[in-house]
């Protein structure tokens, strides 16, 4: 009839219209990520920088005194509907203290809070990221967010988690975050299955791009975002966005600091 072809025709065109915003989106972020790949590692092979930042980035090599939040997260923060705290406008910044370790030889380091930028770089520390210093905030995991997509490694721990908090404690180990660090990803990943489940089951069984045509986040993305993202983001200092390192999430240009990491010591 002349009334389902109709439909057949829009559902069609609707159809295309989706598809060819997808691949517009794709083929921008791809030209952006592209771009944007090389400028957080100064030129150099982002896994072999990040692969030296995890083993010469430990917590065990930092000094005193520490910052507070450099730490594991030994309560749940979700808990607490009063968390976040208010988050300081500063910046977390490392120096290397020409101090060695006897155990490993590798150099000592510290990590220090600064209002400005000025500041930090009058004191002869290398910003690491903005944002006050927490869990997150070691060398050794920059390493880890430098030299891997994130998103897919986190995400198959959670589904790990789903079996044993073991298992999942143990997956985070192997992608390479330190004890504080994992402390705070494995609180974030048990509140985005407890709120976000269905949600984000739906969006793996369907296969979703991560953002929408329009560039905004998938459902499940911007349920974790909503409902996780400012407790985590709190504790654990450090993430990408504020640490300059390209995603395969597409974030506004506005929520990325655009930094380099070229403080590394020695070859690589």
């Amino acid at each position: 009839s002349l009334l389902s072809c109709s439909f057949a025709v829009f559902g069609k065109q609707w159809y295309q219209r989706r598809v060819r915003g997808y691949l517009m989106f794709a083929v921008f972020f791809f030209l952006r990520f592209f771009v944007l790949s090389w400028s957080d590692t100064c030129g150099q092979d982002r896994v072999v920088l990040g692969d030296w930042f995890v083993s010469h980035g430990s917590p065990d090599l930092l000094e005193d005194p520490i910052p507070p939040l450099v730490s594991a997260v030994t309560t749940d923060p979700y808990s607490d509907p009063s968390n976040p705290p208010p988050s300081p406008d500063v910046y977390c910044a490392m120096q290397w203290s020409g101090n060695i370790d006897p155990s490993s030889g590798l150099q000592k380091y510290r990590l220090k809070n600064f209002a400005t930028e000025a500041e930090a770089a009058a004191a002869n520390y290398s910003i690491t990221h903005k944002g006050h210093c927490a869990s997150c905030s070691t060398l050794q995991d920059l390493g880890v967010y430098i030299r891997q997509n994130l998103t897919d490694s986190t995400r198959k721990c959670g589904m790990e988690g789903i079996v044993s908090k073991k298992a999942q404690k143990k997956c985070l180990k192997a992608i390479g975050f330190s004890k504080p660090c994992i402390s705070i990803w494995s609180y974030n990943i048990y509140n985005t299955r407890s709120k976000c489940f269905w949600t984000c089951m739906w969006s793996k069984m369907t296969d979703e791009p991560f953002n929408k045509p329009d560039g905004s986040l998938n459902d499940c993305l911007q349920c974790d975002e909503d409902k996780s993202g400012p407790n985590f983001k709190y504790f654990s200092g450090r993430t990408r966005r504020n640490s300059g390192i390209p995603s395969s999430i597409h974030r506004p240009d506005s929520q990325v600091y655009h930094m380099e990491h070229c403080y590394w010591y020695g070859d690589l």
